[in-house]
C-alpha cells in the first residue's frame, strides 16, 4: 500500500467562496488529522467528523477540480482522510 505525507487540502465550492471539507491523501491517524486540520487553518472541528474513504477528482465546468467521494477503490481514485465543515 503506497505511504501519503500528510499534507492537508482545502474543498471549496464552486465559485471558491466557502470551504466544504479539508482532506489529506492516504488514510492517517484521526487524531493527527484533525490536529494538523486546526494547525493549518483557522478551523476546530471534531475527531468524530473525521472519515477515511476514496476520492477521484474530476475536472470541474469552472477549470478546478470536483471532488467525488467514493465507497470503494475505483480507477483514478486514491485513498483519503476527510472532515467536512
Amino acid at each position: 500500500m503506497k505511504k501519503y505525507p500528510l499534507l492537508i487540502q482545502e474543498v471549496a465550492e464552486f465559485e471558491g467562496c466557502s470551504v466544504m471539507a479539508y482532506y489529506s491523501k492516504g488514510h492517517h491517524n484521526k487524531e493527527e488529522f484533525i490536529n494538523a486540520v486546526m494547525g493549518d487553518y483557522d478551523y476546530v472541528g471534531n475527531i468524530h467528523s473525521v472519515r477515511h474513504t476514496n476520492i477521484k477528482l474530476s475536472p470541474s465546468p469552472t477549470g478546478g477540480m470536483m471532488v467525488n467521494y467514493r465507497k470503494e477503490p475505483c480507477k483514478g481514485s486514491f485513498p483519503a482522510t476527510v472532515i467536512e465543515v
